[in-house]
């Protein structure tokens, strides 16, 4: 009786497996489908959306009403310790937890393979939801769901009342993760705090959304990032390799790349992040006027450019953002 109590299970389980492995690829298509809609339209695309159990739910049931909008998300993932997101093989694991975490949030989202190592997300909504703190605690869910097996974060575009219009948008969405991906390779964890350029959401906003219920208070790493979240360090992440922006970047910056350079390198940075003010330069780095523009004149003449000229100076900042990321 056990033996076959056993078997009993163990063919539930293989047919379990086979439905959620079916569901899966139903998604998947449909997904590949609206990112090329030749063969399908709006209406067939919602049907077919319900027909696998997405849309809004209201009560715990699914409701035949279409959702108010479409939020378009990418996530992607990376082992602790690992190169980041390296590892294809992590994308049935995040799958499940990520279906596990939407079901503890009580809504649905078509999902599926975008590629190696990202997933497609569509995001039905309801009017007057909470895009990014919905967003947020799905990936917080499914991060405990791994058990620290991977790490999630996903770039997020602008909803869209169709499920078309959002699958247009997953591209950029998968630009936005890609970019935070880097910026998170850079500065870490990117715990709660303010970052220099911006990139990681203050301590101010991450206690507000602790205290709304939007992040758990226990984690505040961030998940969840759109355009403006990434900004200039995050196209530049994305050129990252590409001999041109290197190019550009040893034409803007000559000798002060050079390691001998260290002190004319910190001297450029500091006077850019004064936005060009000598004077509170000068205080900042405790050096007298006078011996600070010598210092600047002999630095002018290294780059042979003028740093009172603001094209010069925004060209020189971004090449110092070029060697930063690219890690000269």
């Amino acid at each position: 009786m056990l033996e076959r109590a056993g078997q009993a299970v163990a063919l539930t389980l293989l047919s379990e497996r086979s439905r959620r492995n079916e569901k899966r690829q139903a998604e998947t298509a449909l997904l590949h489908e609206l990112r090329r809609p030749w063969n399908v339209d709006e209406d067939s695309a919602r049907r077919r959306a319900h027909e696998l159990g997405i849309g809004v739910l209201r009560d715990g049931v699914l409701s035949e009403a279409a959702p108010a909008a479409w939020l378009p998300v990418v996530v992607r993932w990376e082992r602790p310790g690992a190169d980041p997101l390296g590892e294809h093989q992590g994308g049935g694991a995040v799958l499940d937890a990520l279906a596990w975490a939407l079901g503890r949030e009580r809504t649905t989202a078509l999902a599926g393979r975008l590629g190696a190592a990202s997933v497609a997300v569509l995001v039905p909504l309801a009017a007057r939801t909470p895009q990014d703190a919905v967003v947020e605690r799905v990936l917080t869910a499914a991060e405990q769901r791994l058990e620290g097996a991977w790490r999630v974060l996903a770039g997020v575009s602008d909803p869209e009342s169709g499920m078309i219009g959002a699958a247009a948008r997953l591209d950029e969405a998968g630009m936005i993760a890609e970019a935070a991906v880097s910026l998170l390779a850079r500065d870490g964890s990117a715990e709660g705090g303010p970052s220099q350029d911006g990139t990681v959401a203050d301590h101010a906003a991450r206690q507000d959304a602790v205290r709304s219920g939007s992040v758990r208070s226990g984690s505040a790493r961030r998940r969840c990032f759109r355009a403006q979240d990434v900004r200039l360090r995050g196209l530049l992440a994305m050129l990252r390799g590409d001999e041109r922006v290197q190019m550009f970047a040893r034409a803007e910056l000559g000798s002060v790349l050079d390691v001998e350079r260290h002190e004319d390198r910190e001297l450029l940075t500091q006077f850019l992040a004064c936005g060009g003010n000598k004077s509170l330069l000068a205080q900042r780095i405790h050096l007298s006027r006078p011996a600070l523009y010598g210092r600047l004149a002999r630095l002018e003449r290294r780059l042979g450019v003028s740093l009172d000229d603001p094209e010069s100076r925004t060209s020189l900042h971004v090449a110092l953002l070029i060697a930063e990321v690219e890690g000269c």
